[in-house]
């Protein structure tokens, strides 16, 4: 039983695996695209940070990672936790400092990972 199993799931991710590389090829992500935005291009839309307030916090207090950059600026810290944000933010900051993306690490997220509404509430069985 758990061989057949097995096999129809490998066929499911294999399956899944073409569809997601067809995509990747089709819609590739633009690598660098957000480095190149103008100062006055909001990144962080929760908390209206700019490109120019991220190369700030470079250059002004040396944020050379991307949650010290977050503590100056308040990127990534809004409703969506930087879900948005976060690779265009770690794009911008690499590139002031002139490193690659994966130094700069990524933003940590606070809790709650999800927002969720206030009258949420927890079912009893």
């Amino acid at each position: 039983m758990y061989a057949n199993e097995s096999q129809a799931l490998q066929h499911t991710l294999a399956t899944m695996d073409r569809f997601r590389e067809g995509l990747a090829r089709a819609f590739p992500w633009p690598h660098a695209h957000a480095a190149t935005l103008a100062d006055e291009a909001i990144v962080c839309r929760c908390e209206a940070v700019t490109a120019g307030e991220l190369r700030r916090c470079v250059g002004e207090m040396d944020s050379r990672e991307v949650n010290r950059a977050k503590a100056f600026s308040r990127v990534g810290m809004g409703r969506c936790q930087g879900r948005f944000c976060g690779h265009a933010s770690a794009e911008i900051v690499a590139q002031a400092c002139g490193v690659a993306i994966e130094s700069v690490g990524r933003l940590r997220s606070q809790a709650p990972v999800k927002p969720l509404m206030i009258s949420t509430r927890e079912v009893q069985e």
